[in-house]
C-alpha cells in the first residue's frame, strides 16, 4: 500500500513540475508589424509606431465597416422570414377553410384494458450482482 501511495507522489511530483516547467508564449496583438527592440534609429522607431497605429486603425474601421453591414443583413434576413411566414399562415388558413369539415375526430373512449407493450424487467441474478471483497 505504501508503494502505491510513493508512486503516485512520484508521479503526481513530476505532473506538476511539468507544467510549472512549461513556457507560456503571450500573443499580445499583431506580429505584422512589430517593432524590433534592437533599433537604434529613434526616427525609425517614431515611423514605425506611427505606421502600427494606423494599421490598428484601418483594421478597426474595416471591422466596424463589415459588422454594420452583417448587422443590415441580419435584420433583412429577419424581415424576410417575417413576410414569409405571414404568406405561409394565410396559405394555411385558406387550406383549413377549404377542409374544414374533412378533418378526422379522434375518439375520446379510452379501452379499459391496460396497454402491455412495455418491456418486462431483468430478473437479477446472482451471477449479475457485484461482488464484494472482503478487506483484511
Amino acid at each position: 500500500m505504501k508503494r502505491i501511495y510513493i508512486t503516485l507522489f512520484i508521479s503526481s511530483l513530476f505532473c506538476t513540475l511539468t507544467v510549472l516547467s512549461a513556457e507560456v508564449k503571450e500573443r499580445v496583438g499583431d506580429d505584422f508589424l512589430r517593432i524590433n527592440d534592437n533599433i537604434q534609429n529613434d526616427e525609425l522607431r517614431v515611423e514605425l509606431e506611427k505606421l502600427r497605429e494606423e494599421f490598428i486603425l484601418e483594421k478597426a474601421r474595416i471591422l466596424e465597416y463589415y459588422n454594420e453591414k452583417i448587422e443590415s443583413l441580419k435584420e433583412n434576413r429577419r424581415g424576410e422570414i417575417k413576410t414569409i411566414k405571414k404568406s405561409f399562415a394565410g396559405r394555411r388558413e385558406v387550406l383549413m377553410k377549404k377542409y374544414d369539415g374533412k378533418l378526422q375526430k379522434k375518439s375520446k373512449i379510452r379501452s379499459a384494458e391496460p396497454v402491455n407493450n412495455t418491456p418486462f424487467k431483468k430478473k437479477v441474478t446472482p451471477k449479475d450482482k457485484k461482488r464484494l471483497r472482503k478487506s483484511k
